[in-house]
């Protein structure tokens, strides 16, 4: 696929993700057009193609640059963590950030991983999991370690990231909490669930005033 150089390119490439992300978000990726998209942006159909080869390829250089940015953005936290509780808090306070910051994005790289080919499916649940991974490696750490004891450390993560993740659906600017705030609470909620099945107990965060 050719790709428009230069910085002319690069901003129509980020208006048209940005665009697209919200007609994904209120249209659905069934519901959508790459019409519609030119449209959004300024340019004729025909130049689409200087970026993307068809609505899939879109959708899915959405979601692989979502969880690319979440990895990296979750890999620069992590490196020089020096214990398994250092890096149970940086991992809380990106993975909460991220999701409430760019909530859409991600409840869009949700609902919309079942349009994706099998194939392009097969690439994003991959990443999905390798993230996944990191934290998984954390709550074994800590398990050897003993800072907490983790019965099944692929179901505590299925968990934990469940509950994180969650903050996306629900949480608005401008509203009762900041994201700083969030961070904290749930900081403080993992370490007690872990806690309960034993390890020495550190003070946990405390909630900003």
């Amino acid at each position: 696929m050719t790709r428009t150089a230069g910085s002319s390119g690069e901003k129509t490439l980020k208006a048209l993700r940005e665009a697209g992300l919200q007609r994904l978000y209120r249209q659905g990726f069934a519901g959508m057009t790459l019409r519609q998209l030119a449209g959004d942006v300024g340019i004729q159909a025909g130049s689409l193609y200087n970026y993307f080869q068809n609505k899939q390829h879109f959708l899915f250089e959405l979601l692989e640059k979502v969880m690319t940015d979440l990895t990296d953005e979750m890999d620069a936290r992590l490196q020089g963590v020096e214990t398994p509780e250092q890096a149970l808090l940086a991992f809380i306070e990106c993975h909460v950030s991220f999701h409430s910051s760019r909530n859409k994005e991600v409840i869009v790289s949700t609902m919309e991983l079942r349009s994706l080919t099998p194939e392009n499916y097969t690439v994003i649940v991959l990443m999905r999991d390798q993230y996944e991974g990191r934290l998984r490696d954390i709550l074994e750490w800590g398990n050897r370690t003993g800072c907490w004891l983790v019965p099944d450390s692929r179901v505590a993560t299925k968990i934990i990231l469940g509950m994180m993740t969650s903050v996306g659906s629900w949480y608005r600017p401008g509203g009762r909490y900041r994201i700083s705030d969030l961070v904290l609470i749930y900081q403080k909620m993992v370490e007690n669930q872990l806690r309960l099945g034993g390890g020495p107990k550190d003070a946990s965060p405390k909630l900003a005033s």
